[in-house]
């Protein structure tokens, strides 16, 4: 019975790796790269250790099971959580059609490794539609801290300057767009120790057409340096206005507003908000929930030339 139960668990994970919702699909397995030389076997053991946690953090956050035991009474025990530096890299696809989960490979053609350093080739391969796109990021730990430095280089899309992240932060990269369906395919990499939360769900637009920002007591981190956020005032409002110095000032809506020269440029979640502008990405944290629901919520970007 303990080798049954052990392969319905292995069996469990693909399933969960592969997470429909309504805005959106992970394709293909959540992909780990350490920063240094782990063995591809102990690499996969750890990660399917990840995912289980996860599913089992999550049963405990919403009242559920706090254990697992087979019919016979035998109990799982999971080792330790995965310490080691590393990234790990969700594709999914937003404003879904079920084809592109069928049709979507990702994967590594290699990975270089030095001293606190680690190099990786990436891929991501639509096989219906005969395109592949590739982009190469670099890892580094920033000694006597716990945040990374991560640098994107021989893109065939558009990526940030180097970005220093903290402990289980995420960087969107995009590198589809269907401008007929607005259907999107994105890179979400995520680096840190320990167990990191997988994305649960893609980003949507929220439904309420009166719904408004709440910023409160916010602080600013542009491409991961801490900023002075005296400029950035506590506002409710429909959109928001703000000035970043030596960036400039913008305009941020939860709705679209094509019209008025917005653009998709990042999302909302509990108290952060996230957005892209130039190649550099603009974090802003809040002491309360910015926007009503729990869902993610796109943004959208307009920044104010006459300034």
């Amino acid at each position: 019975m303990k080798l049954a139960w052990s392969f319905a668990i292995l069996l469990a994970i693909p399933a969960f790796a592969q997470s429909p919702a309504p805005h959106g699909t992970r394709v293909a397995q959540i992909q780990t790269t350490y920063l240094e030389d782990v063995p591809t076997g102990v690499a996969s053991a750890l990660d399917i250790t990840d995912r289980f946690r996860e599913i089992l953090e999550a049963a405990r956050s919403t009242g559920g099971t706090r254990a697992v035991t087979a019919p016979d009474g035998w109990v799982l025990t999971l080792p330790p959580s995965s310490k080691g530096p590393r990234a790990e890299f969700e594709t999914w696809v937003e404003q879904l059609s079920r084809d592109y989960a069928e049709s979507v490979v990702t994967g590594f053609t290699g990975v270089e490794r030095e001293a606190g350093k680690a190099t990786m080739h990436r891929f991501v391969r639509d096989n219906f539609r005969h395109t592949e796109l590739k982009y190469t990021m670099t890892l580094e730990a920033i000694p006597g801290t716990e945040t990374f430095r991560v640098v994107f280089s021989d893109s065939d899309v558009p990526y940030p300057v180097p970005q220093i992240l903290r402990n289980g932060e995420t960087i969107a990269l995009t590198l589809a767009v269907d401008a007929r369906t607005g259907r999107r395919v994105v890179d979400y990499v995520r680096v840190g120790t320990g167990l990191m939360k997988s994305r649960q769900q893609a980003a949507r637009d929220v439904y309420a057409e009166d719904a408004e920002w709440t910023v409160t007591q916010p602080r600013l981190r542009i491409n991961g340096v801490e900023q002075d956020s005296a400029s950035l005032p506590s506002v409710s409002a429909p959109v928001v206005s703000i000035y970043i110095p030596g960036q400039g000032r913008f305009a941020l809506s939860f709705k679209p507003r094509a019209d008025q020269g917005f653009e998709r440029a990042g999302e909302v979640a509990e108290n952060s908000l996230v957005f892209s502008y130039g190649g550099n990405i603009f974090r802003i944290d809040c002491a309360d929930r910015i926007a009503n629901g729990s869902g993610t919520y796109n943004i959208y970007a307009r920044k104010d030339l006459t300034e």
